[in-house]
């Protein structure tokens, strides 16, 4: 195990045993919200501005972002593999909460398009032995 991919689950462990569940979902959510290039945010602002509702947007979105599936009226953002440029790599389990950092990057990527709140449901993780991670967005 690499010293940065000891130090995460260090830090991951540590954050899960001293801090409750609403810091820890802020902090982490907060730190994917920064992670998400501002570059690509705009390129999603731009597709949201030139889309006529939403179906259409969504379907702007899907072309640049292939993360995005849709399963009738249910929206998910689904990864084939950790994407994390810190723990892409790691290959042991990771505490579950570091995946509240992707629900932080989510959230940036909707909340910023579209301009008010959006849900960001964690349902499987690839560093939690899943063979994929997949998310619910409700918006």
């Amino acid at each position: 195990m690499s010293h940065l991919h000891s130090w995460i689950k260090t830090l991951m462990e540590s954050l899960d045993s001293a801090v409750d569940e609403e810091v820890l979902v802020r902090v982490l959510e907060n730190c994917g919200r920064n992670c998400i290039p501002s570059s690509f945010v705009e390129k999603v602002k731009e597709l949201r501005n030139d889309s006529e509702d939403l179906d259409d947007f969504l379907d702007k979105l899907s072309e640049v972002w292939p993360h995005l599936e849709r399963e009738g009226d249910e929206i998910y953002a689904v990864y084939d593999k950790c994407y994390c440029p810190l723990v892409e790599d790691f290959s042991n389990k990771l505490s579950r909460s570091f995946c509240y950092c992707s629900i932080g990057w989510t959230k940036e990527l909707f909340e910023s398009a579209l301009g008010r709140y959006v849900k960001v449901e964690f349902l499987k993780s690839v560093k939690q032995g899943d063979s994929f991670c997949k998310f619910r967005i409700l918006l």
